[in-house]
This record gives structure tokens, sequence and C-alpha cells, in this order.
């Protein structure tokens, strides 16, 4: 048997994991001088308190060696392989470190998500279901299952993503100004990709909603809508998708320290 392993940016929490057999590994947040463990010292509510009150802009840190070493030790106790399933190696160096501390065991496996959020977790959630089969095969399996995972979303700010260096702080004053919302994905590489630019919240959710083909979604698989800190977006696109969402999750903490406040989402599987 095979037992999993990822990190906290999966939004699979400490007792949801151990509740599925899964070991999380918890990222950390860092305000000021002040590092908490994502979904252990930090929850969604406190850390989105902080993030509006605090003038310092948090940041977040990759896996330590130890922690990495900590939860292989535990899933070899479980199960004969262990699978690692970090965030993608796009956005993390966590995967590379993942992959060097593997390599000190026999039968330890890493795979490249290359994804994040509530994408990861319905990996993770595909490899459980698969645990009872060899590490290798759960791997070929889940190459055909990520590419078969779609997620969109809309930040209501430009800021965090500037602050984290994803963008410029050119463009966000420019976005700022004008209004613009960006759509975002995570590409078939990992990475954090914009297909739009709207202008307003309101087209941007339009614009999600006019992506999805009902027609297309494996609905035996969860339907996920995201949001961080605040539903009232989040609600807006349910209305505009026709209520097809089963599930509702605030992004963690390690992510809406990238997105902020107000973000909305969808996450699903094609047939």
């Amino acid at each position: 048997m095979v037992s999993v392993i990822t990190d906290s940016s999966s939004n699979i929490s400490q007792e949801e994991g151990l509740e599925k057999g899964v070991t999380v590994m918890p990222l950390t947040v860092v305000f000021g001088g002040e590092e908490y463990r994502d979904g252990v010292d930090l929850n969604c509510d406190a850390f989105y308190e902080k993030l509006v009150l605090r003038k310092d802009f948090p940041h977040t840190s990759q896996l330590t060696e130890q922690q990495i070493e900590e939860a292989v030790e535990r899933a070899l106790k479980q199960g004969d392989e262990a699978l690692i399933m970090p965030i993608s190696s796009a956005l993390s160096a966590s995967y590379e470190r993942c992959v060097q501390v593997a390599q000190k065991y026999k039968n330890v496996y890493v795979y490249d998500t290359k994804c994040t959020t509530v994408m990861l977790k319905m990996l993770v959630y595909e490899a459980c279901a698969l645990k009872e089969l060899p590490a290798e095969e759960i791997i070929k399996r889940l190459d055909e299952f990520r590419s078969k995972i779609k997620l969109y979303a809309v930040p209501n700010t430009l800021e965090y993503l500037s602050k984290g260096g994803r963008i410029t702080k050119a463009q966000a004053g420019f976005g700022k100004i004008l209004k613009i919302k960006p759509v975002i994905t995570v590409d078939e590489e990992g990475k954090i990709a914009l297909i739009s630019k709207q202008f307003g919240m309101g087209k941007g959710i339009q614009y999600i909603a006019g992506l999805i083909d009902r027609k297309k979604i494996d609905f035996s698989k969860p339907v996920y809508l995201i949001y961080s800190m605040d539903e009232t977006n989040c609600l807006a696109l349910a209305k505009k998708t026709g209520g097809i969402c089963t599930r509702k999750e605030n992004i963690c903490p390690v992510i809406g320290a990238h997105i902020g406040p107000c973000a909305a989402g969808i996450c699903f599987a094609e047939k």
C-alpha cells in the first residue's frame, strides 16, 4: 500500500488529512519576524484578519528537509511505499527539496503535481483512491487525471501578486486605476498564467462562467468554489455558473498571501 504525503497548499487541513490518511506538511507564513505553520499555528480566519489589518506584507517559505524526513518516516510506517505530492515545482523550491530527501530512502517517490490549492487536493484524493496500486502505476494515472483538472480564478486586487513578485508594481498600479481584474489559471507547466484582463470583478466572474461547459464536467468528482476571506464574489460566481458547485473552500493562508482577499474561483475535473 502507498502512503500519500502532501503540503498545506493543497487546502487539506491537518484534521482532514488525518481522516483521509494523508500526511500534510505545513508550509510557513511569515509576518515580520513572526513565523506561522499554515493550518497549524494559523488558520484561515486568523490569517486573513492579519492580512488586512497589518502593514507588513506576509511572505512564505518552502518546506524544510527535517519536515520532509519526518513525514517520510511516518508514511513508511503506514505503507510499503510513500508518494510525496508537493506544490508545483514552478511555484516553490519545495519540490526539489522533496526529491533530495527521497533519494535517501527506498520506495519513496516524488510527483511534480504542477498545481496547488484545491487542484492539488483533487489530485491527492485521486492518489488515495488508488493507494492499493504500486506508486509508479499511481503516478501514471495521476498524469492523466491532472490534465483534466481546471481552475479559473479572479483576484480582487493586483496588490498581492505585485508584492509577491508575480507582476510588476507598474502593472499593479495601472490595473488599480482602471479597475482591471486578471483572470488566472494554473497552466500545464504548473505556473500561474494570465488568461484575460477584465474591467471589474463582475466582468471577471462573467468571463469565468463563459469558460465552463457543463457537458464536459465530470460530476463524479467535486466541483469546488474557491474564495479568499469573503464569500461575496464567490457566491456571485456560483449564481453565474448555475449552481454546479458541490463544495466551497476558503483559500489557505500560504496561497492567500499571494492572492489577497475577496478572490473568487472555480475548480473541477473534465470527463
